[in-house]
């Protein structure tokens, strides 16, 4: 015996269609922008702005780049940079949680390198985020703790294989923390030759060269090159890093005249 399905009059099944439509949303909640949406928001605008600023500059950049030689300063702001973009394309080519967390340590890192070397453009406008490195990377202020910092940089970019723009510019830091360590050593080595007598001297010796109360670059290369010392730019730059205690590109009266004093224990 064949059953036939229960009569539905027609009202009846309008009625129950419209019940069913106002179940589709059952258990649904309304949705509230959460304290983590908000920070990640926050987080995307800020990065899109800091982007936007560093595209703008690109061009001027890379014509600086084509010029020869490289100071460390320049080549430690390229790797910076590079570390920004290639942290954004991740986040938006690569899936998962985990990815995208080790994309965004590795933006976060290349910003404070940014912060810290760029002497023109966004950073150098806005104080508040080289003081923000200053409280939390502390370290990377002086010279060798800036090349460590760029070996756990380099670390971390080339564990993303095989991701190749992390592993690009994961070689490229690797490359530029060598470059660190062995200028170091290099002009440490030379610097411990510098032959000053006494505290009176390396005032004088400070006086004749210093620039506005400072030696920069190019006073403190004179300085190196009249005492008969050949220093690369890149020497030159790891020189005034160490004497001076942290990473900068002058060194005051006070500074050279503690320096000095360490060499002649």
């Amino acid at each position: 015996v064949t059953s036939s399905p229960p009569f539905i009059a027609p009202d009846q099944t309008v009625t129950m269609s419209a019940m069913m439509e106002g179940q589709s949303d059952y258990g649904s909640t309304e949705s509230t922008p959460t304290q983590f949406d908000k920070i990640a928001k926050d987080l995307m605008s800020e990065g899109l702005s800091i982007g936007k600023a560093l595209a703008e500059q690109g061009k001027g950049y890379y014509e600086e780049m084509k010029a020869a030689p490289k100071s460390l300063y320049f080549m430690s702001l390229v790797g910076g940079v590079g570390m920004f973009v290639v942290s954004a394309m991740g986040l938006v080519l690569r899936s998962g949680l985990f990815h995208s967390l080790i994309q965004i340590y590795l933006a976060i890192f290349g910003l404070v390198i940014c912060a810290l070397e760029m002497k023109d453009g966004y950073f150098s406008g806005h104080p508040e985020y080289k003081a923000f490195v200053a409280e939390y990377f502390h370290f990377v202020f002086t010279f060798y703790g800036r090349a460590v910092f760029y070996v756990f940089c380099a670390t971390m970019l080339l564990g993303q294989f095989p991701y190749m723009p992390d592993m690009i510019v994961g070689l490229y830091m690797a490359f530029l923390a060598g470059m660190y360590i062995t200028m170091g050593f290099k002009s440490s080595k030379k610097l411990k030759e510098l032959k000053i007598q006494g505290e009176e001297e390396a005032k004088s010796v400070f006086g004749t060269y210093a620039q506005d109360g400072v030696l920069d670059k190019v006073s403190f290369g004179e300085l190196l090159s009249k005492m008969g010392f050949e220093f690369s730019e890149q020497e030159i730059d790891a020189a005034l890093m160490m004497i001076a205690g942290e990473t900068k590109d002058t060194i005051s009266e006070e500074e050279f005249v503690s320096w000095h004093a360490t060499t002649m224990v």
